[in-house]
């Protein structure tokens, strides 16, 4: 009987999850299997930790620019972005990441809000899927990190057109809350 070589695929899946376990960053690893020329059931393998989505686009990832998604501290591509910290009553959640470069994010998720009828405490929390998120305008923030301090989604939610915001971008967190 002869031994069976592990697959390189499963040395580069263990290898990023250990990696990325003890780093606490986003790692992402490809492999090309050399079993057969025209079957390769694994040929990339991601793998992300503390909240953080690996971008599905080719497009290279602008690491310097960061979002307050959780409200206290800024990440790179997270999946979930509170917009009202105050109270959580609008949040971007399971955020897919399409483009993060130097001039816009852009993702797609859900927006979840608090149609606060008829007061917000008693309000109804809604979704709206296959929502389109887009972050503009780095500023430095907190410590001089460079994070977006604008948001955008499409469609928006009920009020928007008519609120302070005007149907235009509204302004993130640059610093802790």
């Amino acid at each position: 009987m002869q031994a069976r070589a592990v697959g390189p695929w499963i040395v580069a899946a263990c290898l990023s999850l250990t990696l990325a376990a003890c780093g606490g960053a986003t790692v992402k690893t490809s492999v090309t299997s050399s079993l057969s020329p025209t079957t390769n059931p694994v040929s990339s393998t991601s793998a992300s930790v503390t909240g953080t989505a690996p971008s599905t686009t080719n497009t290279p990832v602008d690491a310097s620019i960061e979002v307050y998604g959780n409200c206290t501290s800024p990440s790179l591509e997270p999946t979930e972005i509170v917009l009202t910290c105050a109270d959580y009553g609008e949040i971007l959640e399971g955020l897919r990441w399409t483009n993060w470069s130097a001039s816009s994010a852009t993702a797609v998720g859900t927006l979840v809000y608090n149609d606060c009828v008829p007061n917000c405490a008693s309000g109804h929390h809604h979704s709206v899927t296959g929502t389109v998120v887009t972050l503009t305008v780095p500023v430095r923030g907190s410590g001089g990190t460079l994070v977006w301090s604008q948001v955008q989604e499409k469609p928006e939610p009920p009020g928007y057109a008519t609120g302070p915001y005007q149907g235009g971008p509204q302004p993130l967190p640059t610093q802790p809350d």
